[in-house]
């Protein structure tokens, strides 16, 4: 093939300077960099492992890090059954609702969709009981945890596919997070040799003169460095939610930020378009409402809501009306944010206000998943107070002056408080009897389990309970963003970039969220982003690894710096 964006992406193999080489180059330390880079390596190819950021992780370290795996080790155990034609016609249903066609051979996917998400199927179970023996991964299984859509007809095992990591240290069965997750895949990795670099930001891909990928060139801090691959090259980058302009772009509807690690700025993809890839769901994200202050403050340890509890308590817009079911899985959300007004020219929902009173601090308060409800102590810089819902609208209103400069001078409506009060009568008398007749709340497994619990008394609906008379009352400001996007190169089941024309890229393989997603927009679980990434990346580097090795042909050498090398992990 010919490159005919031969520029900035990409650099010939005579003129790169190497300085080190291996036969597979991962980049990314994500769960699936590293399980590219367990696999490669204990099927027995040397690996070098480029991480751009100083420390290790990426997103996967700032994570709960629950992966859902279908037809798991531990369903199979305990007796149970994940039957394959049920389990893809929800991956389906989910994935592409409007063409869903339960009789059809692909189900109503495309075909590289259905064949993507049926190697997901076929082998992700494989992958983690793999990575498990070889000490990659410490899945403990969450058998109380629903799917998303655990209510669905087409979902025939609705508990038991998520698993969590094994908290490092911690008692049999006690349940991590990303941290420990990381932590395990580090020590595997090293103690299986792999070298492994921070501060190395790829650059450019090397190919050689048969327009092979043999290699990558990296910024550091001491200047560009380049390594070759007498194998391949394997991409888990992460996606771009941190680059704003390609973000504003590609993606649906307004987003103020987003939790995935500061280094997601989406590097692979001008490198990927240069060697010829077939880019696909480039408007596609994991998505999750984050508190607006938050957003704005752009800091790398923030958060986006994941499950926000909470009985008396309401979402409502810029008119104070509610318009979403508050404890809807948090992809579900998102899309709300972006109802578009067309005589006012408008987003009403561009922000929602979420409201809750005494009680509901008393009972819901926490950090966990990030709880806005932040109890005392906590940081509350975020929360606006009024002893009545006057006071309330004035605080929200003097908060959004402050950010009308990333909102577009969004702020309540003159009536605001009018509108809230008879949107608070409404949901109360919805709470007394227990059912929301307007967007039912509470009505599915996932919605109770996020609300982590009722309050004594309440044995009617436990995700309602009627909001004070009475002040004090609470709100902050949500946002949409972004766990990560999800857009990039089609891939094939082995993780190799495919052209336009269908065809892999030679040496170039790329897994998680700087590929593309074959689920589209849709979120069919928790952990339904680690579960098919550390299944890709097992495959990649099983393929990776059992490549023919390829000679250099005339490259320089050099000597690598190695002042950020990190052959251990804390």
């Amino acid at each position: 093939m010919t490159y005919r964006l031969f520029g900035p992406e990409l650099c010939r193999e005579a003129d790169a300077r190497i300085t080190a080489e291996a036969d597979v180059l991962v980049i990314g330390t994500g769960a699936g960099g590293f399980a590219a880079a367990v696999t490669a390596a204990q099927l027995g190819a040397t690996v070098i492992q480029l991480e751009k950021a100083p420390a290790i992780g990426g997103t996967t370290k700032k994570a709960a890090a629950a992966y859902w795996v279908p037809d798991n080790h531990f369903i199979r155990a305990a007796g149970r059954r994940d039957p394959k034609d049920a389990a893809l016609r929800h991956m389906a249903r989910l994935t592409a609702p409007a063409s869903y066609d339960p009789a059809h051979p692909r189900l109503g996917l495309t075909e590289w969709e259905y064949t993507m998400t049926e190697a997901f199927y076929d082998h992700a179970g494989d992958a983690v009981e793999t990575l498990t023996a070889w000490g990659a991964l410490e899945p403990v299984p969450w058998d109380i945890q629903p799917d998303y859509y655990a209510q669905m007809p087409e979902n025939e095992s609705p508990y038991g596919r998520i698993i969590y990591p094994h908290r490092c240290g911690g008692a049999p069965g006690e349940i991590g997070d990303g941290t420990d997750m990381i932590a395990v895949f580090a020590e595997a990795a090293h103690r299986r040799g792999v070298d492994l670099r921070t501060g190395h930001r790829v650059v450019r891909a090397v190919v050689d003169e048969h327009d092979e990928v043999v290699g990558v060139v990296a910024e550091t801090a001491e200047g560009e460095v380049a390594f070759r691959a007498r194998k391949a090259v394997v991409f888990a980058s992460g996606g771009f939610t941190h680059d704003v302009g390609l973000r504003t772009s590609s993606l649906p509807g307004p987003v103020f930020g987003g939790c995935a690690a500061k280094s997601n700025t989406g590097d692979f993809l001008p490198i990927a378009q240069a060697l010829g890839a077939d880019l696909a769901n480039m408007n596609g994200a994991w998505l999750a409402p984050m508190v607006l202050d938050r957003a704005v403050a752009d800091r790398p340890d923030a958060v986006c809501s994941f499950s926000i509890p909470g009985d008396s308590m309401i979402f409502v817009n810029r008119f104070g009306r509610r318009v979403v079911n508050e404890k809807a899985p948090y992809q579900d959300l998102v899309p709300t944010f972006w109802s578009w007004e067309s005589q006012r020219a408008e987003y009403p929902n561009l922000l929602l206000v979420m409201v809750w009173d005494e009680s509901a601090k008393h009972h819901h308060s926490g950090e966990k998943y990030g709880n806005p409800m932040v109890p005392d102590g906590g940081d509350q810089s975020h929360i606006v107070r009024g002893d009545t819902l006057d006071e309330l609208a004035d605080a929200v209103r003097a908060r959004l002056t402050r950010y009308a400069g990333h909102t577009g001078g969004w702020t309540l409506d003159d009536h605001f408080t009018d509108t809230l009060r008879a949107t608070v009568d409404r949901y109360n008398s919805f709470a007394r009897t227990g059912r929301d007749e307007d967007f039912h709340r509470g009505e599915t497994p996932i919605e109770r389990y996020f609300n982590m619990g009722g309050r004594p008394g309440n044995d009617r609906n436990e995700t309602m309970w009627p909001i004070a008379a009475q002040g004090p009352y609470y709100a902050i400001l949500l946002a949409p963003a972004t766990l990560d996007t999800k857009g990039g190169p089609r891939t094939d089941p082995h993780g190799r970039v495919l052209t336009r024309a269908g065809d892999p890229v030679p040496g170039l393989y790329a897994v998680g969220n700087c590929a593309a997603a074959m689920s589209r927009g849709s979120y069919w679980a928790g952990g339904a982003t680690l579960g098919p990434i550390i299944t890709a990346g097992h495959l990649a580097g099983r393929h990776a690894a059992a490549l023919p090795s390829r000679p250099a042909t005339g490259t320089h050498t050099g000597t690598p710096p190695r002042g950020d090398s990190l052959p251990v992990a804390n």
